[in-house]
């Protein structure tokens, strides 16, 4: 298969589940799939690629959110903090190949979630608190929905991750035609 069409398929494909993930998960304050599937797209394909679907991805779910988009500055946030993602995946492949241990990648995995969901709710709290204010009291009531979103992105990323970073970079063996009658 044509390594580009692969990626295509793979970024449609992942992220398509993400969505589907997600929307029944809506009313369930930050817990979602997204970040991790950003992460992984990076790690597979390298941090440019990953930065675009971040990119994309997160624009396109922010703007149709069933709960509504949300103000401009937070909008832009969310963007940047998944673009960061889907980077960080690219950027951290070289600490993952080495590592053969499922639940030594699913440790470091478990670091990786952490990381990149707490610059997205650095950047996204930011955001909603230096434009709506008082800023002190609006980034202190983010800190329980931040925990629950590190929290479960830790858990997912540990879960998730190994597995589906053996399938996104799996071999393409190529269907062999025999010309036997």
């Amino acid at each position: 298969m044509n390594p580009s069409l692969r990626r295509l398929a793979q970024s449609g494909g992942l992220l398509a589940a993400a969505f589907a993930l997600k929307y029944p998960l809506i009313g369930v304050p930050n817990v979602e799939p997204l970040s991790l599937a950003f992460f992984a797209l990076g790690y597979a394909h390298g941090a440019r690629w990953g930065l675009f679907v971040g990119i994309a991805g997160e624009a396109i779910f922010a703007t149709f959110n069933p709960l509504g988009m949300p103000i401009p500055q937070v909008w832009a946030a969310q963007i940047l903090g998944m673009a960061l993602a889907g980077m960080a995946g690219g950027l951290a492949r070289p600490f993952f190949d080495p590592i053969r241990s499922d639940r030594i990648k699913a440790a470091f995995a478990s670091i990786a979630g952490i990381g990149v969901t707490l610059a997205f709710d650095i950047l996204t709290n930011l955001a909603f608190a230096a434009t709506i204010g008082p800023f002190w009291p609006v980034m202190i009531a983010g800190i329980p929905f931040a925990a629950i979103h590190v929290l479960s992105n830790a858990l997912l990323f540990a879960l998730v991750f190994p597995i589906l970073s053996r399938w996104l970079v799996r071999p393409i063996h190529p269907i062999v035609h025999s010309s036997a009658p």
